[in-house]
């Protein structure tokens, strides 16, 4: 997996959106790939979940229940983490399928921050057909997310 990862940053880093999506389980081994390939593709990771959840704290939550500014802080993240183009390895995304975010979709978030540089989401969801699913339908954080015309390796 390692490989078809690098070689799929590599291959998108001329397209219009270059959003690659991970998707495994929860303890599919995600993380381990992310941290391991980060230095072949000279890439930043960053743990989403930490990071936001630092932004937040100083938010107040009416400021942020609607996932408008949850979205701009991410935009904001990602500028401060890859200025400079270099591929951005997003892991432990849970947090944006919070009902108290807005149950943000993490595929058109970072769409928008693939147009300048290379994203690989890992996504803790199983693929149901042309869409990721998280959670389990019913449940207040689920989510199907379109996977349509984007690529897509799954772990396992």
């Amino acid at each position: 997996m390692h490989g078809r990862l690098v070689e799929s940053v590599r291959t998108v880093a001329s397209d219009r959106h270059k959003l690659i999506v991970l998707l495994g389980d929860f303890g599919s081994g995600k993380t381990a790939l992310l941290k391991e390939v980060a230095s072949d593709l000279d890439a930043v990771y960053v743990n989403l979940n930490l990071r936001l959840a630092e932004r937040l704290l100083t938010t107040p939550r009416s400021q942020y229940d609607d996932g408008v500014a949850s979205n701009q802080i991410i935009d904001e993240l990602c500028d401060e983490l890859t200025p400079d183009g270099r591929p951005l390895l997003v892991d432990n995304v849970e947090l944006l399928f919070s009902p108290e975010l807005g149950k943000i979709n993490p595929v058109d978030t970072f769409m928008k921050a693939s147009r300048q540089r290379p994203v690989v989401l890992a996504l803790p969801a199983r693929r149901q057909g042309a869409y990721a699913e998280y959670s389990a339908i019913g449940r207040d954080d689920a989510m199907l997310m379109s996977l349509e015309e984007l690529t897509v390796l799954q772990m396992g």
